[in-house]
């Protein structure tokens, strides 16, 4: 069952509040796990490995077809869900209300194009954001101290950046070579098992209007293995926003 399929029987099912405590229905349950299993751009076969039921099964869901409560709940746990998500009885909420709660969850969210943070590029881009989002799920606490460090690096390079655009004695070959050491913390990072991946995103802020952010996705290899073809993260456009105290509408007082 294609896409619009899934979303015209959707459509069709009771749209007032209920009381009595109801399951997901399969085809609402389809269209999550499809939409989940697209935004990480997994193959059917990653999705099958990461929840331990076959492909079939995943396939079986994907159709809207109705499948064993387990194999419900080792897929929600397989996409990072609690036991329960696509199988445990709830109030159906009305319209309104499914279309508020849509919006405040989906109606911020953006994609951003990212890459492997590997080239000079990718790091002078980063570089030159007024700011740097982290996203790091699933990644042990053991590399907090590494990925401040690259943080840190990414610090020294803006800084190098804005002095160069102050007009000051242009040192083409020290920035080159500051990239370089950058790149070596990147490398290092995924000889040790994670995926770095970065982009640019827009935000303007007050006062701002041409910020950008760099987002810089890190996952482990060994929970996202497709993370290194990913071409776009989806990120929360309030999740880059200012402060504004302490802001005019000229920029920082």
């Amino acid at each position: 069952m294609n896409v619009q399929k899934l979303l015209d029987k959707i459509s069709l099912l009771p749209t007032e509040p209920s009381n009595v405590p109801e399951a997901p229905p399969a085809e609402l349950v389809a269209f999550v796990v499809r939409w989940n299993r697209d935004l990480r751009q997994w193959k059917k076969t990653t999705l099958a490995d990461f929840a331990g039921v076959s492909v079939s099964t995943v396939e079986r869901v994907e159709r809207g077809k109705r499948v064993r409560k387990e194999a419900l709940d080792k897929i929600a746990e397989g996409l990072g869900y609690e036991p329960g998500y696509f199988t445990a009885p709830r109030l159906r909420i009305g319209t309104n209300e499914a279309i508020a709660s849509f919006m405040d969850t989906f109606g911020n969210m953006e994609a951003v194009s990212v890459a492997p943070m590997r080239t000079h590029r990718a790091i002078r881009e980063a570089s030159q954001c007024q700011a740097f989002l982290i996203h790091r799920p699933d990644v042990p606490e053991a590399f907090d101290a590494d990925l401040d460090n690259l943080c840190e690096w990414l610090d020294l390079a803006s800084f190098v950046l804005s002095e160069a655009d102050r007009k000051l004695p242009p040192a083409e070959r020290g920035r080159r070579d500051l990239y370089e050491d950058i790149l070596a913390c990147v490398h290092e990072l995924e000889r040790r098992g994670l995926t770095i991946l970065s982009g640019v995103m827009n935000a303007p802020q007050h006062g701002l209007p041409d910020c950008k952010v760099a987002i810089i996705s890190v996952t482990p290899k060994l929970t996202d293995p497709g993370a290194s073809k990913r071409r776009y993260v989806i990120v929360d456009r309030r999740v880059v926003a200012f402060p504004r105290s302490g802001w005019d509408e000229e920029g920082p007082s």
